[in-house]
């Protein structure tokens, strides 16, 4: 039985999302346009009231992204989403 080797991306992009709908689209296509491409994405919603869920939700399966997380309640700190990513990333450098 042959296994594939799981690689360590180099970078580890987390993109914690409250309300930014607006700019969610432009901000993620520029990260996956990006010329180095060792990296892997880290989605984190906590719990938009806009449709950010939904338009994260379309970027779900992308091969770079490894994780993609909606809060069912909102944290109430920027700061809990960051560590939450800090806390999944797996890449050298976030």
């Amino acid at each position: 039985m042959l296994r594939m080797k799981q690689l360590t991306p180099k970078v580890s992009v987390i993109v914690p999302n409250y309300n930014h709908s607006r700019f969610l689209v432009q901000r993620l296509d520029s990260i996956f346009n990006q010329t180095v491409q060792d990296f892997e994405l880290i989605l984190l919603d906590d719990c938009s009231s806009d449709n950010s869920e939904e338009i994260l939700k379309q970027y779900a399966n992308h091969a770079k992204v490894a994780h993609f997380i909606t809060n069912k309640t909102n944290s109430g700190s920027p700061f809990r989403q960051w560590k939450k990513g800090v806390e999944l990333a797996r890449g050298t450098y976030v």
